[in-house]
This record gives structure tokens, sequence and C-alpha cells, in this order.
């Protein structure tokens, strides 16, 4: 079998890439780096079967620490879902935007303890333990998870608000 090559005119090659593939050294943009940073892979922990995202801001772990960890799981176990159900999303670690983790996991539900519409980069009230739709989804906001640890009446009185809502949603 006899092979056809067409060698393209100088000209049309030109036409064919006319932005330069690769930039030169001097010309590289340090807020384009930034943006490419801003990017990277989403990490997460959890299958994110049932389609629920839970949103943390905790400096001290990769995760959630542990006391804060243990919390979640109970509240989870309440609402009849495990780790496997949910994908756990720490912003410390990583600069996601609300938009990149929906496009990285689709959800039902995203739950931001501790973490406002700002640090999510979306132009909406924080408004907490109110469900609020966001196109196929529901934002919850919620205060973090170690303002709802120990028997003091405010950690009772902030675990009760985000069962009320938990309750509804879950229809338990």
């Amino acid at each position: 079998m006899k092979e056809n090559k067409t060698i393209l005119p100088a000209s049309v090659l030109v036409s064919l890439f006319k932005d330069s593939l690769v930039l030169p050294e001097n010309k590289i943009n340090p807020a384009q780096i930034e943006e490419e940073n801003k990017l990277s892979p989403l990490k997460y922990l959890g299958d994110h079967v049932k389609k629920v995202v839970v949103i943390v801001n905790d400096p001290t772990s990769v995760y959630l620490n542990e006391p804060d960890f243990v919390l979640l799981t109970s509240i989870l176990n309440a609402c009849r879902l495990t780790i496997t159900d949910i994908a756990l999303v720490n912003l410390s670690n990583q600069n996601a935007t609300l938009h990149q983790i929906l496009m990285t996991l689709p959800s039902k539900l995203v739950i931001a303890f501790e973490v406002d519409s700002k640090s999510l980069k979306i132009k909406l009230p924080t408004n907490l333990y109110k469900l609020t739709p966001l196109g196929e989804s529901n934002l919850l906001f919620s205060k973090s998870l170690s303002s709802m640890q120990g028997m003091d009446l405010s950690a009772k009185q902030e675990k009760a608000k985000l069962w009320a809502v938990l309750k509804q949603i879950f229809q338990i």
C-alpha cells in the first residue's frame, strides 16, 4: 500500500497556527500560573455515592480533625449516610470554588460548615440553616462542627438548628 503525503505550503501552516504554541519564557504571566494552580485536581474524602458534598475549612488537618470527624460521622449516621455516601472537601489546603467543586462532584446537596459564600467565590447570601437552591443542587450553610462540640447550651442549639433542616432534607 502506497502512502499519499500532502505537504502544506508555509503560508497555510502559518494561518493554521496564528497563535504561538509555546510561550517564550519572558512572556509567562504570574496571574496565569496562579489561575492554573487554582484549577488543580480537587482533593476529597469519600466516594460521593449519594451526591452530597460536605465542605469544611480546617487548616489543622488534611480533611478534618478527629473530634469534628467523629461528630460529622454521627450526623451522617443520623441521616442514614456514611462517609462513602459523601465527598468531604477541605478548602484550607486547596483553592477550590463552588463551581469547580460542582463540576467535579455534581451534587444534590452541598453542606458548608463555617464556610461562607465569599470563600466559595459565589454571590449568594450566607443564610445559616436555610436551604438555598442553586441549579441542580441545594446549598446549606452551617456553623462549624467545632461549635457543636460539647454539651453546653450553645452547642446543643447549633446541633438542633442543623438537625431541624437535615430532618426535612432527608425526610427523617
